[in-house]
């Protein structure tokens, strides 16, 4: 049940990503389509071994949350304020700090993106340790 849970918050994090470049017609600088690659191969990756029934789905998920969740977090840090990067542009045009949306005054598209990484992480562990 753990790695369905998973599968659906990294569906639905791709579909969101998706979403802002695709119908929103939002740009995304090279750290954001980063972690996009990163959530768009987990969501393979778990699509897979749900279908496999692998039970080594946890390993093979692990180099995305390790690379995820880290650059999710700076990335967050960045739309924080707690890291500066005076606005120095990530991709031609784009700047790191740009917010699509913000909602109660700290969540952002990076907040959505680390909580997406965050809830995986916790679903292949839970199940690793169950088993």
């Amino acid at each position: 049940m753990l790695y369905y849970i998973a599968w659906f918050v990294a569906f639905a994090a791709t579909l969101a990503s998706i979403y802002f470049v695709e119908i929103l017609g939002k740009p995304a600088a090279s750290l954001c389509w980063f972690e996009r690659m990163l959530m768009f191969g987990l969501l393979l990756t778990l699509t897979v071994g749900i279908l496999k029934k692998d039970k080594n789905l946890k390993y093979y998920s692990l180099p995305f949350l390790l690379y995820g969740i880290p650059a999710a977090f700076f990335q967050q840090l960045v739309h924080w304020g707690i890291i500066d990067l005076s606005n120095q542009p990530c991709s031609v045009g784009m700047i790191c700090t740009t917010k699509y949306f913000e909602v109660l005054g700290f969540a952002t598209q990076a907040t959505l993106c680390l909580t997406a990484f965050l809830i995986i992480a916790l679903c292949l562990k839970v199940a690793k340790d169950r088993k």
